[in-house]
This record gives C-alpha cells, sequence and structure tokens, in this order.
C-alpha cells in the first residue's frame, strides 16, 4: 500500500527597499530598489539616469512579482504606495506589484512587540543586530544628485546603504519568525 503524500511548497520570499529622492511619489522619482532573498543574495535596481526610471520600475515590476512574500520595513506607509504611484505615472502594470502578498515588518512589530520605538534601527539594536548609520534614508537625495553628476562614489554609498537596510530587515525577520508561525500561519510553513 502506497502512502500518498501532500508535499508542501514553501513559497518565495523576498525582502524589499526602495530609495527615493522624497516620500511622496508625485513629488520624487525612485533612485533604486534592492531586493534580498531568505538566504541573502543582494540585487540592485538602480536609475542611473531619471530618464531611465520607468525601465527600471518596469523591471521591477516584473521582479518582485515572481515572490509569493514580499517583506518590506513601512512598505505599507512607503513602498509599495510609492512604487504604486510612479508605476501609474509611468502607465506601467501596476498590478504586479499586488501579485505576491505584502508583509510590513514594521507594522507587525509595532502590533506586537511592545517597544518605545519602533525604527529598523531601534529594533536592531534591541534585538543585538548591528545597523551601519553612516548613511540613512534622508542622505540619499543629495547623493543621487552627486550620482546623477558623476559620482560614482554617491552612488555606491546608496547602494551600500540599501543593502545593509535589507540584510538588517532579514535579520529581524529571522528573529521574529517564530512569532510569524504562530501568529501569521497563512505566510510562512
Amino acid at each position: 500500500m502506497s502512502k500518498n503524500r501532500i508535499r508542501k511548497i514553501k513559497p518565495r520570499v523576498c525582502f524589499m527597499d526602495l530609495e527615493a529622492t522624497a516620500l511622496d511619489g508625485d513629488v520624487g522619482i525612485l533612485v533604486g530598489a534592492g531586493f534580498m532573498d531568505e538566504d541573502g543574495k543582494f540585487k540592485w535596481f538602480y536609475v542611473e539616469n531619471p530618464s531611465e526610471e520607468k525601465e527600471v520600475i518596469k523591471t521591477i515590476l516584473d521582479y518582485v512579482s515572481r515572490y509569493h512574500i514580499v517583506v518590506t520595513w513601512n512598505g505599507s506607509r512607503f513602498d509599495i504606495p510609492f512604487l504604486t504611484a510612479r508605476a501609474l505615472k509611468h502607465k506601467l502594470k501596476v498590478e504586479l506589484i499586488y501579485k505576491p502578498t505584502h508583509l510590513d515588518l514594521a507594522e507587525f512589530t509595532r502590533n506586537n512587540v511592545k517597544l518605545s520605538f519602533t525604527t529598523l534601527y531601534h529594533v536592531a539594536r534591541f534585538l543585538g543586530i548591528q545597523k551601519d548609520l553612516s548613511t540613512e534614508g534622508i542622505d540619499v537625495p543629495s547623493l543621487y544628485l552627486k550620482a546623477v553628476n558623476g559620482d560614482r562614489h554617491a552612488a555606491s554609498i546608496i547602494k551600500k546603504h540599501c543593502r545593509d537596510d535589507l540584510e538588517v530587515l532579514r535579520k529581524v525577520y529571522l528573529r521574529i519568525f517564530p512569532i510569524l508561525r504562530e501568529l501569521r500561519s497563512d505566510l510562512v510553513l
């Protein structure tokens, strides 16, 4: 007698972080988007020149739609709405950003872990996870202006900042994963 086994497929999870020149999609433009998988593999999409934004966003939308779950930090307040606004502006297939399930880990942390602050830096520090503070999101617009004018070092600083944010986000996710497994079993197996 053979046993029929149901094999569960582990969902494809990625971590996403956007860098932009402003917090609102009608004022700022996308600078770049970083993605990291659960194993720490990093992928960077960069808008070298503002005239390339549309093509880069199209590539990002196609890329993100391949995942089952996208994890962000404050993504429901910034990353997803900003990308939506810029995709709408360029008449792109904005619905692709909504194909994967979105997990805003900042929102989850605010709702389930009582801390005085829920910035990524504060939560990481609380959990003993090191975060590079040499560059912050507020520095990106001026760095991007330098990068557009040919400063390759400024462009590399933006990329490094995004990668660090994603690595910290991934580590926070891994620490919080047991809680996620209990409270959001619809997301994790």
